[in-house]
């Protein structure tokens, strides 16, 4: 009988391709959970122009362990916390250099109004995610795709 020799692969090899399927694996959950939060933001945002709804963005660090989604319109804090008694301030907006307030469209000056009710679309869209659903999608996707090997 003849003899034959088994040859194991390189481990330090095979340890280095895990980690990498491991962190990209991790990364691919992390922006499938924001991809789906930014989704339903977007669609959950007040829509008077869409300036506010096209001015989200995403990201997930290199990582994977921090996702961030960002609505870069200049009033998009305003809309979604409230401003006046609404807002984080809880008080009557009053006029600063003048006796009253006034903008286009008013029928006539105001002393001071409440202010405007928040509509918070992020946190809810963010509510409404199931993250462990969307991070094993995205992990399972990548690793269908086969991406570290």
């Amino acid at each position: 009988m003849k003899d034959f020799e088994i040859k194991l692969p390189d481990m330090a090899a095979w340890a280095r391709n895990l980690e990498a399927d491991f962190l990209g694996a991790r990364r691919a959950g992390m922006i499938n959970i924001v991809a789906d939060i930014e989704a339903l933001a977007v669609k959950g945002a007040p829509k008077r122009t869409s300036n506010l709804a096209n001015s989200g963005s995403s990201n997930v660090n290199e990582g994977g362990t921090k996702g961030t989604i960002t609505f870069s319109a200049p009033y998009a804090e305003f809309v979604h916390e409230g401003t006046g008694l609404y807002g984080p301030h809880k008080t009557n907006i009053v006029p600063k250099n003048k006796k009253a307030l006034f903008w286009p469209g008013a029928g006539h000056p105001f002393g001071s109004v409440k202010g405007m009710v928040g509509r918070p679309f992020l946190m809810d869209a963010a509510k409404a995610t199931d993250p462990n659903r969307s991070f094993t999608e995205g992990v399972n996707n990548y690793l269908a795709l086969g991406r570290g090997r």
